[in-house]
């Protein structure tokens, strides 16, 4: 079975990249461009994990997990947060609102294909 990945950022580029990134890795992507249209993405078709930046206009990454942790069918869906944000006192504010992981942007994508594997390792054997 194919994973299936959400990508939420308001930078294209960063948005390109990451889908690339994980196709190249086998990974089902989707994209949107804030947190309200990827919350919409995912109540038409939930996925296997979601990549969300901190940081973005009409609804940031924050308000989006805070949104996703409120809705029963959302709610177990692993997030990565991306963030330019790097101190433990925001890090620990992040895990409070339902991050599993971070990821410093601007990012390796070894580093990204680490965390995402790490990420759904811990979700499977929740599971088991």
């Amino acid at each position: 079975m194919v994973t299936k990945a959400l990508v939420i950022d308001d930078e294209e580029d960063y948005r390109i990249i990451i889908q690339e990134v994980l196709r190249g890795a086998g990974y089902e992507v989707r994209a949107a461009k804030d947190g309200e249209e990827g919350l919409a993405l995912l109540r038409a078709q939930p996925s296997d994990l979601v990549l969300v930046d901190w940081m973005m206009p009409r609804m940031d990454g924050e308000r989006f997990c805070r949104a996703m942790r409120a809705e029963p069918a959302l709610k177990d869906i692993p997030v990565i947060m991306l963030t330019v944000k790097q101190t433990a006192d925001e890090e620990l504010e992040a895990l409070h609102f339902g991050v599993d992981d971070f990821l410093p942007n601007p990012f390796k994508s070894d580093e990204l294909l680490a965390r995402v594997r790490a990420v759904l390792r811990r979700v499977e054997n929740r599971g088991a």
